[in-house]
């Protein structure tokens, strides 16, 4: 069955017993991610508990396509219920998760597990939707992009939560910056809460966050914006990297600026690489070393290597050469060079 996107959050807060299988997809790879982890923890009292939760990627699916039916009919060694959840990039890897719905639907596979399916977007005539659409112990939730009105909503709930509230010239400006990846939207929420301060923390009658707010934190975002352009391409996010992209250069980002950050990257990836690549070579390089950044900046040493390294950074300083060249224009051709490395990052993961 599918979802109105009306009815999105209310299925995932509050699930129903009788649905067995769940497939969270959409450009909006932030909200689809959102939304799932929403549905786990709304099934399982523990999410974190090992036993009730089985994780397997496309990578798993793909080396052993019996790896999701075996997960499926896996009791739990604790007792209470169980979920595999699947992430996808998009259809590769559908066809263990097509065949798993059509036993459900058929009655040979009844599990007390339940499948949660996260993926990037889907066309309609391909496998999956196909396969969960029609399905009656099935839910297809579809994640297309927030638009002004349910933003402002996820925007004064969370201030909300904190005590904070919003005046209008402040909110005004604000809303249209978060405008594409609710998970950039939400980690842009936060970091006006925590600028704020959160309940508690803050001065008496400090609750208004005010255009100075929203302006002091536009300030501290050039980085951050060219590592949400510059991270997707390197791991080969193609659709993601392109968006982020045309939202940093909409709103005043130079695209000389991100390719200069580019360059810093690869050159970065390179002082780990010739180092040994060990924690003591992250150090040396400046990289992260905790938390996402720090895994996510792993995998793109991993994809960026040898030939391949050096041939992105010819690529890179053909770029720029160009760039310089009287007449050429530069968005025009950054973004010609980001679509080149995330076409090659997604190859050299496949």
């Amino acid at each position: 069955m599918k979802v109105s996107a009306r009815d999105a959050d209310a299925r995932v807060r509050t699930p129903d017993p009788a649905i067995k299988a769940y497939l969270i997809y959409g450009p909006d790879r932030g909200l689809a991610h959102e939304r799932a982890g929403t549905l786990v923890k709304s099934i399982l009292p523990d999410p974190d508990d090992p036993f009730a939760l089985t994780l397997l990627t496309e990578e798993d699916l793909k080396s052993d396509p019996a790896a999701l039916a075996d997960a499926m009919v896996a009791m739990s060694l604790t007792g209470g219920q169980r979920l595999v959840r699947v992430r996808l990039s998009g259809e590769t890897g559908g066809g263990p998760v097509a065949d798993v719905i059509s036993e459900i639907e058929s009655g040979s596979l009844a599990p007390q597990t339940v499948l949660v399916v996260e993926s990037g977007d889907l066309t309609p005539r391909g496998k999956l939707r196909k396969a969960f659409e029609p399905a009656k112990k099935a839910l297809s939730i579809a994640c297309y992009a927030d638009d002004a009105r349910s933003l402002g909503n996820l925007a004064e709930d969370l201030l909300k939560d904190e005590g904070l509230s919003i005046a209008s010239d402040a909110r005004m400006l604000w809303l249209p910056r978060l405008e594409g990846d609710r998970a950039l939207a939400r980690g842009e929420i936060d970091k006006l809460i925590l600028y704020k301060g959160l309940r508690g923390q803050r001065a008496e009658g400090d609750d208004t966050v005010t255009l100075e707010d929203v302006e002091a934190i536009a300030a501290d975002q050039g980085e951050a914006q060219m590592d949400a352009v510059i991270e997707p391409a390197l791991l080969g996010r193609l659709a993601e990297a392109d968006k982020a992209y045309v939202r940093s250069v909409s709103a005043g980002g130079s695209p000389v600026a991100i390719l200069r950050a580019l360059q810093r990257r690869l050159d970065q990836i390179g002082v780990v690489q010739g180092s040994g690549g060990d924690d003591a070579a992250l150090a040396r390089s400046g990289a992260p070393r905790f938390g996402p950044q720090a895994d996510a900046f792993k995998r793109q040493v991993s994809l960026w290597r040898g030939r391949r390294l050096d041939h992105a950074r010819q690529l890179a300083f053909q770029a720029e050469r160009d760039v310089k060249r009287s007449g050429s224009p530069a968005e025009a051709l950054v973004s010609e060079l980001l679509i080149r490395l995330a076409r090659g990052a997604a190859q050299a993961s496949r």
